[in-house]
Order: structure tokens, then sequence, then C-alpha cells
């Protein structure tokens, strides 16, 4: 779990020299990067260094973000795009139960926020960093299968196990101001229904 560039730069450099030790995923994976700095971003994408991130506390956390370090920091942090185009390999999550917002869980907000790049009152997070929703959906879902080392996951394919959620709408055709109204409306495990929403 790193936020800061202290941190980041700290585990980075240590890992910039070791060889990976885990062949069939990524040997490091780091939790939040906030903010990390240029060396570190490039050390990742050359080690092979995952990050697991989360736009939604900028989204949802904006007064501790502003008073604390200030707008012009904040458009710089959680560079989600800027770091898929150095090809550092990246992945979204809520980080629930941590996250402060009205469901933890609830993935939609995060995309929104990864998406968007504003805050849930308006303030700009920073729009230059945002992403489209496909690559938000492809981060959520093939992306933290693959980091999480889960090769049989992520996508809907054949000889893969059929995992997954139906959304109440097209997410691809939502506005990006309007994802968080998203809701899952049926979840499957391995091809077998374990979840069935209720229809609003």
């Amino acid at each position: 779990h790193a936020m800061g560039k202290r941190t980041i730069d700290k585990i980075t450099s240590r890992a910039e020299s070791e060889s990976p030790w885990i062949t069939d995923r990524p040997h490091i994976r780091l939790e939040h990067v906030t903010d990390p700095s240029e060396e570190a971003i490039e050390i990742m994408a050359e080690k092979k260094i995952a990050v697991s991130t989360q736009a939604i506390f900028m989204y949802s956390e904006i007064e501790s973000y502003l008073n604390n370090l200030g707008q012009d920091w904040l458009k710089e942090t959680y560079p989600i795009r800027h770091m898929l185009e150095k090809g550092v390999q990246v992945a979204l999550s809520t980080d629930a139960p941590a996250t402060s917002w009205a469901v933890p869980s609830d993935p939609f907000p995060n995309i929104k926020s990864a998406v968007a790049r504003y805050a849930y009152d308006g303030t700009d997070c920073g729009r230059e960093n945002c992403i489209d929703t496909e690559t938000a959906i492809k981060l959520y879902t093939r992306e933290g299968a693959l980091i999480g080392g889960f090769e049989k996951m992520g996508v809907l394919k054949r000889g893969f196990n059929a995992t997954f959620a139906v959304l109440s709408d097209d997410i691809f055709k939502v506005p990006p101001e309007d994802i968080d109204k998203i809701f899952v409306t049926g979840t499957f495990i391995d091809g077998e229904q374990v979840f069935a929403g209720i229809q609003r």
C-alpha cells in the first residue's frame, strides 16, 4: 500500500534491482499509487510492477484533498491515463470497505470518477488524465483478473469461467456523469446465478 511519492519511490527503487520471483502474474502489485513520480512510473513499466488504484478517493473525499494538498496537486493524482500510456499494468478497484462513500463496494462511482475526473461536488480533478468507459471496464475486469492471477476470469470468452454481472443499462451508451446511476441486476459465478437484483 503506497500513496505518496516518497513511499512509491522507495518501493520501486528497491524493486528495480530484483528479478521477478513470480512468472504467471506481476511479482509486485502496489495498491493506491496516488502520486507516483515520473521515475517510479518508468520503473513500474520496465519491471512489470502492477498497480491497483482507486479513483473513487478524489471523487468522495474531495474536501480533504483540497484542504491538505490543493487543487493543482489534485489534478496530478491517480494518473491512470498517463500510467497506461507509459505501459504500466493498471487495474481499478473500490478499496471497499475503506472507501468513504454510500456503498463502498459499488464500482460505478469509481468508474465515473476515472472516466469523468471530477468530484461529487463538481471539482475538476484533472480531466487530462481521464480514460474512456471501455478502458475503465477493462481495468475493472480483465486487468484486475490478470493482476490477481485469475487467468480464466475477466472476459467473456470460450474456455473462461462464466463469471459476470448483468447491468441495468448499457454502460457504453450512458453519459459519464450518469455512470453512477447504473446498478447490477444479476450476478453469475461459473455460470450459476447467485444474485438477482431489484428492478428499479
